[in-house]
Order: structure tokens, then C-alpha cells, then sequence
């Protein structure tokens, strides 16, 4: 998936989360969760790492500078979801 390309993501229907808050309350709410970026481990810590990758989500450690290409914030948190 081509995370920054908003009609790719409006045609396969899939909402980009940013930051820790929305990816974890998407975790917490057992919202389908299909991948997750994140730029260092630390950031992991709060998530059931295991399990998640157990019921299909991919986890993919990003370079910062992709993770800014991609967030629509001034200062992203080192995660995103979709």
C-alpha cells in the first residue's frame, strides 16, 4: 500500500491513523488493523505485538524522514496504522 496516496487509500477504503493515541484505541476497539509503521521499537511497548502479528497485522520499521513524508502533523509520534 502506497501510505501517503490518498486516492489509493480512498479506493481500497483504508483510514491512515497517526500517532499512539489513535492507533491504540483502533487496538483496543478490535478495529481491522492491517499494518502498523512504526520508527523504533520503543513506540511498541503498549501493543500486544504478538497477538497482533498472529491475526495478520504487519509491522514495518520506517525511516522518520518516510514517516513525516507521510503524516499530515507538524511533529508525528514514530507510528501510524491503517
Amino acid at each position: 500500500m502506497n501510505a501517503k496516496s490518498v486516492i489509493g487509500r480512498e479506493r481500497k477504503k483504508i483510514i491512515l491513523l497517526e500517532g499512539q493515541r489513535l492507533v491504540t484505541e483502533a487496538v483496543q476497539t478490535s478495529q481491522p488493523i492491517q499494518s502498523i509503521f512504526f520508527t523504533n521499537a520503543e513506540v511498541l511497548e503498549e501493543f500486544p505485538v504478538k497477538s497482533l502479528a498472529e491475526s495478520g497485522v504487519k509491522f514495518y520499521k520506517v525511516k522518520k524522514e518516510h514517516l513525516n513524508l507521510w503524516s499530515d502533523t507538524i511533529a508525528p509520534q514514530g507510528i501510524m496504522g491503517s
